[in-house]
């Protein structure tokens, strides 16, 4: 069963709170419990109510949203990012944010951010008990555990070059070895940071911060290899990658 999440809505511009307001009623296991306009504020509101889910704008007035998160005192809530500029997305990785949501934000992107958050949830409750999948021992700390064969191996997120789809497998290129993992690569997507990681095509994720070039058709890794982008990907991941490279 998904857990009640307790939220707190950070964004100044009043269509947007309106909109979010809008998702976060049609969400059943979802519980607005304050709304701010500005980073003190949300400091104030933070403090006092303490909870579960921030769903923070990027692009407040005077601190922005990642200078606000590393201010926040105690143990550090999951974070939604949102903002309607692209660029912010990659700093949110630095920051572990769950997702990055890019405004206006639809209802359906939004469902899948709050299922994300659930994910890395369960993934942290249920521990090492699902021995196939990567863990987010690295929800908060930019780092996935990956079974392979009968050993766990720890893994930063940043050192992934790229992942490569194998019927039940995963193959995952690092620096300096490759790991072969015995699970759905789609199971493993959802664990990755999104302001990092991109779906290129059904078979292939990649790190965008280790993308040497690309002509929107084909991506050269710094690593040499080259990965096509699949035609329904590719307005996706031209918007996204142009804000990396």
């Amino acid at each position: 069963m998904n857990t009640h999440l307790r939220c707190l809505l950070i964004d100044d511009e009043p269509l947007a709170q309106e909109l979010l307001l809008d998702h976060i009623a049609e969400v059943s296991n979802l519980e607005i419990v304050g709304v701010a306009s500005n980073a003190l504020q949300a400091i104030e509101l933070y403090q006092s109510l303490k909870p579960d889910l921030l769903l923070l704008d990027i692009n407040l007035p005077r601190m922005n949203g990642y200078e606000l998160l590393r201010s926040l005192p105690g143990k550090a809530p999951w974070v939604i990012a949102v903002s309607g500029y692209q660029e912010f997305a990659f700093e949110g990785f630095e920051n572990n944010v769950v997702d990055f949501l890019l405004k206006p934000v639809t209802f359906s992107r939004f469902v899948r951010a709050i299922a994300k958050v659930h994910e890395r949830i369960q993934a942290l409750d249920t521990g090492g008990a699902t021995a196939s999948l990567a863990t987010t021992v690295g929800a908060v700390s930019g780092q996935l555990a990956i079974k392979e064969g009968k050993n766990m191996v720890n893994v930063a997120c940043q050192d992934i070059i790229l992942i490569e789809a194998m019927s039940d497998y995963v193959k995952i290129t690092l620096p300096d070895r490759t790991l072969v993992s015995h699970q759905r690569v789609s199971a493993l997507e959802k664990l990755l940071p999104a302001p990092l990681f991109v779906r290129v095509n059904r078979s292939f994720i990649v790190n965008t911060a280790r993308i040497r070039q690309t002509d929107g058709q084909q991506i050269e890794m710094q690593s040499g290899q080259r990965v096509p982008v699949g035609t329904t990907y590719r307005s996706v991941v031209s918007s996204i990658i142009r804000g990396a490279l």
